[in-house]
């Protein structure tokens, strides 16, 4: 009988193989209690019902295989490895252990016991499995994804690249390679791995879900989807896939698109925390998001949505309670902290900006959002020293690293400058930019010599204005180092002040810098006088495109009437961005027409608009690059800003301390300006009758 048991095993084995587990438990069944090879029937068996997902049924098979052959280390492993899966590890291990004191020279269970020892372990025991077999590829293959777990990416390349000597066509060594390239920052060689491994696994999910990944860090959303899709095909079970798909959707706007896919995703992961939170998001539901609250009540994520779903309650109420229990579950979350800092913020609470702020950067001191949101809230304050220090943090952020510039000089630090060749990059918006040349005559007579670099727009004025400096014509950053012209030191424009120790202790005040093209500016200025003989000029703007905060800064056509009503005033539209069209719809909001026949276009062309505010008598604008450039031209100029400004306007002060002939008209309640306008045609009004110049 024993031949026939043995013909018996090795065809149950073929059709195990081939995927019918059904005719191969038969034939194992046939094997008789009392033949030699029962106990390796019983093996195979359990090892089936294991494959089929009843691992107590396995368990019980491969307990009658070792008592039938106590001896035999393959039962023993197997046992090891289904205990294992039941999360009875103290079993599995002695399991493991009893299968290499029988067969030391066999590696599977040095490799089953390496994933339940300790982490200072692991890899002894996994060297230990390719020392007995070298050329074993699931023991190197462990060996490179332990190190590449550790970090340790370039040796787990070398893993991953001998198994692959040894195995060409091991597909989960492909993988394991292609994943470590891509966490080195090498995605084209990353992506030649994923297809190769597709050759040999078509339609994998895994490796079209990780080709989707290098699509979607790249910002190539179409590609993305599409990979995601097919992995979502190839294998309907795979939740990432769909979870990915659904983010990639919303980032090409298809938001009720992403629905489906976030809910297919949690059908095989419930427990998907990120899905329920998008959905909550998605569908205004606060439900998916409490059920991801009850699936984690320390993950900080199901609170920041339920603040976000409470941004859109009147007055927000509930942002704040949400983001503090948020906080109180993640302590260590350096965004719960500033999250809080931001809303603080938004409420006109810079003091509590600064708190929370400051207890996001003591959890993370990497956290760049958090140092500018606290610089900006101590500068609002006043808190000049510790504000402009704070500042010097900007550039750590995303935007701010996109905009950064490398020399192969030191950066100045404030040592003596006199005789000094310093070199200025600008790196913020045209508005900033003017307003920190304010301080360059102050380093030139310190005794600097200056080469600025500056936006292409604004370099006829910076020419014009501080012809001492040179003022080369350069591209935008490129992240590569660049030529430093010649200069000793370099320097941001905004971190001027905090080199000066502007407003606190320094001598530097800012100053009037700009000059405008005189001939210019004297043709505006006959030309609007012909049209408005006896008139004073004053140049208004009313609107402001700024994506997040142009809304607070734009003021109606119609609350404007009153102003354009005061005798003796000539309105001129100082306005970017405005054609004919939108100076007739002004006029006919606000019931008077303005001038806007000037030709200049103060978007391109900012040395026009430099001698149209240098024409006009008088300036009246919401916050915005006008302000900084009638400032710089030491224009009379009445800024109107709305609650809760920009940092530079301070918190309560009618002055400026950048530009003195600036006068601050403040709003008092959100998105109320008509008490602001109404002072504004009142002033005028005064000031027109005053006779001044």
């Amino acid at each position: 009988m024993s031949q026939a048991s043995l013909r018996m095993l090795q065809e149950g084995i073929q059709c195990q193989r081939a995927g019918f587990p059904g005719r191969a438990a038969r034939l194992y069944r046939r094997i008789p209690p009392d033949d030699q090879h029962y106990a390796d029937a019983l093996n195979l068996l359990g090892m089936l019902s294991f494959e089929e997902g009843r691992a107590d049924e396995a368990t019980e098979l491969l307990q009658r295989s070792i008592r039938a052959k106590p001896d035999a280390a393959t039962a023993w492993g197997n046992l090891g490895g289904v205990a294992h899966h039941l999360g009875r590890r103290p079993a599995a291990m002695a399991c493991h252990r009893r299968s290499i004191i029988l067969a030391p020279e066999q590696g599977d269970s040095v490799i089953g016991l390496s994933r339940l020892a300790s982490e200072t372990t692991r890899i002894a025991l996994l060297k230990w499995a390719v020392t007995v077999s070298p050329l074993d590829e699931t023991a190197n293959r462990e060996i490179g994804a332990e190190l590449a777990a550790r970090g340790d990416l370039s040796a787990a390349l070398d893993g991953f690249r001998r198994v692959l000597a040894a195995h060409p066509t091991a597909s989960a060594a492909l993988f394991s390679l292609g994943n470590a390239l891509r966490d080195l920052k090498r995605p084209g060689e990353a992506e030649r791995l994923y297809r190769r491994t597709l050759c040999l696994l078509p339609g994998s999910g895994n490796v079209q879900n990780n080709l989707g990944l290098l699509a979607f860090v790249r910002a190539d959303w179409a590609t993305a989807d599409a990979w995601f899709a097919a992995a979502s095909r190839g294998d309907p079970r795979l939740a990432a896939a769909w979870s990915n798909r659904a983010r990639t959707l919303q980032k090409l706007g298809r938001e009720s698109d992403a629905i489906r896919p976030y809910k297919r995703a949690l059908l095989t992961d419930p427990t998907d925390i990120a899905a329920c939170c998008e959905l909550a998001g998605l569908l205004e539901a606060e439900d998916w998001a409490r059920r991801a609250m009850a699936l984690d009540p320390v993950s900080p994520q199901p609170y920041s949505r339920m603040a976000l779903l409470a941004t859109k309650n009147e007055g927000r109420a509930g942002v704040l309670n949400w983001l503090h229990r948020g906080a109180v579950v993640r302590p260590d979350d350096p965004d719960a902290w500033y999250n809080i800092g931001v809303e603080l913020g938004r409420a006109g609470d810079p003091q509590g900006a600064v708190t929370y702020g400051t207890y996001a950067t003591l959890v993370s001191d990497t956290h760049a959002r958090a140092h500018l949101n606290t610089a900006l809230a101590l500068l609002a304050l006043e808190r000049f020293r510790e504000g402009w220090r704070a500042h010097t943090r900007r550039l750590d952020t995303s935007e701010g690293a996109a905009l950064r510039r490398f020399f192969d000089i030191p950066e100045w630090n404030g040592e003596a400058i006199a005789g000094r060749h310093l070199l200025l990059w600008g790196e913020q918006g045209i508005g900033d930019e003017v307003q920190f040349l304010t301080l360059a005559p102050h380093l030139r007579r310190l005794g600097a010599r200056l080469t600025i670099l500056t936006e292409e727009r604004l370099r006829p004025i910076v020419r014009r204005s501080l012809p001492d400096a040179a003022v080369p014509d350069v591209g935008p950053p490129t992240g590569r180092t660049e030529d430093h012209h010649g200069a000793d030191l370099h320097l941001a424009l905004g971190d001027l002040p905090d080199r000066l120790h502007l407003f606190c202790g320094g001598e530097a005040v800012p100053e009037a810098w700009i000059v405008p093209d005189a001939d210019r500016a004297a043709a505006l200025r006959s030309s609007l006088q012909v049209r408005h003989p006896g008139k004073r000029l004053v140049g208004i703007t009313w609107r402001s495109i700024a994506p997040r905060t142009g809304g607070r800064r734009t003021i109606a056509p119609a609350l404007w009437r009153d102003v354009l009503a005061v005798p003796g005033a000539a309105v001129v539209s100082l306005q970017y961005g405005a054609g004919p069209e939108d100076i007739a719809a002004f006029g006919a909001d606000a019931g008077l027409p303005i001038d806007g026949s000037h030709g200049v276009d103060p978007v391109q062309d900012l040395d026009g608009l430099a001698a149209l505010v240098a024409a006009m008598d008088l300036v009246v604008c919401p916050a915005n690059n006008t302000v900084h450039f009638a400032g710089a031209l030491a224009k009379p100029c009445w800024t109107l800003v709305p609650t809760r400004p920009d940092w530079r306007w301070g918190l309560g002060r009618s002055d400026s301390l950048w530009y003195p002939r600036t006068i601050v008209y403040r709003q008092e309640t959100d998105d109320d300006w008509s008490p602001v306008m109404a002072r504004v045609a009142a002033d005028l009004a005064s000031w027109i009758a005053q006779g001044a110049p």
